[in-house]
């Protein structure tokens, strides 16, 4: 997951994601947690769909992907509309533990080859998203990255994963709204946003 999305002085929110705000913070024992909360009409089940199934993710969040629904289950995906599943450079985030329609963490196992950072930094990391339903058709999705230290390699990390965060979660935004991503034009695009190199 992606990540599945850094210390930017302005963080920039496209139209369709109106309701995205960064709530970042320090932990007290100095650790960053880099967090982003949006919220959308759509219930806990469609969220969890959009995250968790073959149909929901390639709908916003990667041109091709395949999950396997388990503790220790895996979200395969590639950005690219010509990869395929088992590729060597698909991004590979594993399930570390869930709770249906509320609770989805995730540790990136597999950094692809053409990608940005280094697999020993961002091993450190998990990403945590939660699901609250607001009781009036509406729900907040909060994703947090958890475990950044200190150091040029974490910076350009957090940098990085805050800002292509926030382009990923506009793309759920869409297709929680009815509009799915078209991988034709959009891959370009999000590859862009997590920095990953041609």
């Amino acid at each position: 997951m992606k990540h599945i999305l850094i210390a930017l002085l302005a963080l920039t929110v496209p139209a369709a994601a109106a309701d995205l705000r960064d709530t970042s913070f320090r932990e007290a024992n100095g650790s960053r947690v880099q967090q982003l909360e949006l919220t959308v009409k759509a219930t806990p089940a469609q969220i969890w769909a959009a995250f968790t199934t073959d149909e929901g993710f390639t709908g916003w969040g990667a041109a091709v992907a395949h999950v396997t629904l388990a503790n220790d289950g895996m979200i395969e995906a590639s950005y690219s509309p010509d990869a395929k599943i088992g590729d060597p450079d698909d991004i590979r985030n594993r399930i570390v533990a869930y709770v249906p329609d509320r609770l989805l963490v995730l540790h990136n196992a597999h950094v692809p080859s053409k990608g940005p950072f280094k697999q020993a930094v961002i091993d450190k990391i998990r990403t945590v998203i939660v699901i609250d339903d607001l009781g009036d058709g509406r729900c907040r999705i909060t994703e947090s990255g958890v475990g950044y230290g200190e150091g040029a390699d974490f910076d350009s990390m957090y940098e990085h994963f805050r800002a292509g965060n926030a382009e990923v979660f506009a793309a759920l935004a869409d297709y929680l709204g009815g509009k799915r991503a078209n991988w034709a034009v959009d891959a370009k695009t999000m590859t862009d946003s997590v920095g990953q190199k041609p």
